[in-house]
């Protein structure tokens, strides 16, 4: 198990293992980033389908756990429920997955992961076009779009990388493909289905964003 510095957060990705341990943070623990008071965020590759109980305590500061797989147990105790609600805990998978599960059951807030709409090209000649549908904590949407290209700048030939926003209720007001034409690779989106079809799932499930801190508080009272 490989528990690395995360790729564009503060936190740690979690890849080469199908059970996450305590002693996996061993390299970690005299280390600022495991504490980092901007809050830390654990992203769990697919091949991850399970979490020690008690490892969450070795991140005091968690704010963010992602779960890229479509199954993963993650063992509870008291201590770590505690700490999740205390750090209001922003669990993110893919809609239907374990994470949103999870999320559900444990009164917690749920967001969608970013999701590659299309990729185009050949890095080696003209380079490679990566289209992605990113999510901002709050639940709002863009589309981030990066070309790269073997042995010199990406912009030199038009390409590079670039931000298009969107409406926060994109999804309601706008039709896949208006967006799609928004982007790069208009075809390639409006072809594989991807941006529709979630869209689709964001229409069924009021947004991409759920609350499921509102249910548990609901529960409780009844």
């Amino acid at each position: 198990m490989i528990v690395s510095s995360g790729y564009r957060k503060y936190g740690f990705d979690v890849s080469g293992g199908a059970e996450l341990k305590k002693e996996h943070m061993s390299f970690w623990m005299d280390l600022p980033e495991r504490t980092d008071p901007r809050g830390v965020c654990l992203e769990l590759a697919e091949e991850v389908q399970e979490v020690e109980q008690g490892f969450f305590e070795l991140l005091p500061t968690i704010s963010e756990l992602r779960i890229l797989g479509k199954e993963c147990r993650i063992w509870m105790d008291d201590a770590t429920e505690e700490l999740f609600h205390k750090n209001d805990v922003l669990i993110r998978g893919e809609f239907g997955s374990c994470a949103e599960k999870f999320a559900k059951e444990q009164g917690l807030r749920f967001l969608h992961l970013d999701t590659l709409l299309a990729r185009s090209g050949d890095y080696f000649e003209y380079g490679v076009m990566t289209i992605e549908l990113c999510f901002y904590s709050d639940g709002s949407c863009f589309i981030h779009q990066d070309e790269k290209c073997q042995g010199s700048s990406a912009g030199s030939s038009g390409g590079g990388e670039t931000d298009v926003s969107l409406p926060k209720d994109f999804y309601l007001t706008m039709s896949a493909k208006e967006v799609a034409e928004m982007c790069w690779c208009t075809n390639k989106i409006i072809s594989n289905g991807i941006l529709a079809g979630l869209m689709a799932k964001a229409r069924a499930k009021k947004g991409f964003l759920i609350d499921y801190r509102k249910s548990a508080k609901k529960e409780d009272k009844e």
